[in-house]
């Protein structure tokens, strides 16, 4: 059970916010919360082989928590956008003190060598071991979630709409308090001024409870599980991926729309350069056709790409 004290101030400043860093934290996070998840159950075996030795090296320091959530999943959410893309995130992370970090993390029990390193070098405030970490999940999202992200926002925002008509009919704390029946909402009676307000994060990889924390500026984050999890889906072995690589898989698919350079990249949640630079070998390759108007550009499918696009679904469906 967990308590959280909110402010009648905090009321007024309840937002929520999806999370591609907190999913992949989460979902490479081996603990009962995430095994709970279909959702996880599904989407970690396939992206489990992807793995290597090259992108996975953060994979034990993300499970020294084990069997709780990671400790440092608030710093991770935390931030001003509702849907930052990982990079965002990472900058995040780059933000936060180093020793802040290590602290969080050196609260948990399993020990690796690896790990107490890379946890020595956060908490004596050494800016090589802070790189060290978002390089690290930098790989990891590449390899493993970036495909898939794209699908699983959308679930993630069809949860926030609902919390969200909830807030217009039953007002903020009758949303808050169905939630889950894991969470015990305190008032604090001496909570004067506007309060920080409270960060509220869906997640499907983890079902079993909620986590909280403090961000890296105080606020308060509540990660929930998302409602009505039981749909069905699918997640078939993913052969374009295979064939293209994750993320000019997941480029191509996204792509059944056209978009602009920027607009593919808030889509998938990485940088302008790097969706220019997959658009741009795709486009080499003869999937994909770019039109140029003033200081933008437009991308699309060629009729070869849609036709690889329909044969090869997406990994996980909905």
């Amino acid at each position: 059970m967990e308590t959280i004290d909110y402010g009648t101030g905090d009321l007024g400043r309840v937002r929520f916010v999806l999370s591609p860093l907190g999913h992949l934290i989460h979902g490479v996070h081996d603990g009962p919360c995430s095994r709970q998840s279909p959702w996880r159950q599904r989407w970690w075996p396939r992206a489990r082989r992807q793995v290597s030795l090259g992108n996975g090296r953060l994979v034990p320091l993300i499970n020294r928590a084990h069997p709780d959530a990671p400790a440092f999943l608030p710093l991770a959410i935390a931030g001003d956008t509702a849907a930052p893309t990982f990079e965002q995130e990472l900058d995040q992370l780059r933000a936060t003190p180093p020793h802040l970090l290590g602290y969080r993390l050196a609260t948990t029990p399993v020990r690796t060598d690896e790990a107490d390193r890379l946890i020595r070098g956060l908490r004596n405030q050494e800016d090589a071991s802070l790189r060290a970490v978002v390089d690290g999940l930098l790989a990891l999202y590449r390899a493993t979630l970036m495909a898939d992200w794209p699908t699983l926002a959308e679930r993630l925002q069809r949860d926030i709409s609902m919390r969200q008509r909830q807030i217009q009919r039953h007002g903020t704390l009758a949303m808050m308090t169905s939630l889950h029946s894991d969470i015990t909402w305190r008032p604090r009676t001496d909570a004067d001024g506007p309060g920080p307000g409270l960060i509220l994060a869906p997640c499907l990889f983890g079902q079993q409870r909620t986590h909280g924390g403090p961000g890296a500026d105080g606020t308060q984050v509540v990660i929930y599980p998302t409602a009505e999890l039981d749909e069905s889906y699918a997640a078939p072995d993913d052969h374009l991926a295979a064939l293209l690589g994750a993320g000019r898989a997941a480029v191509l698919r996204t792509l059944r729309v056209p978009a602009s350079t920027s607009g593919l990249a808030r889509r998938l949640g990485i940088s302008a350069p790097m969706a220019s630079t997959h658009a741009t070998l795709l486009r080499n390759a003869g999937l994909v056709s770019t039109t140029r108007d003033g200081k933008s550009v437009r991308h699309e499918l060629t009729a070869v790409g849609r036709q690889l696009v329909e044969l090869n679904p997406e990994g996980i469906e909905l």
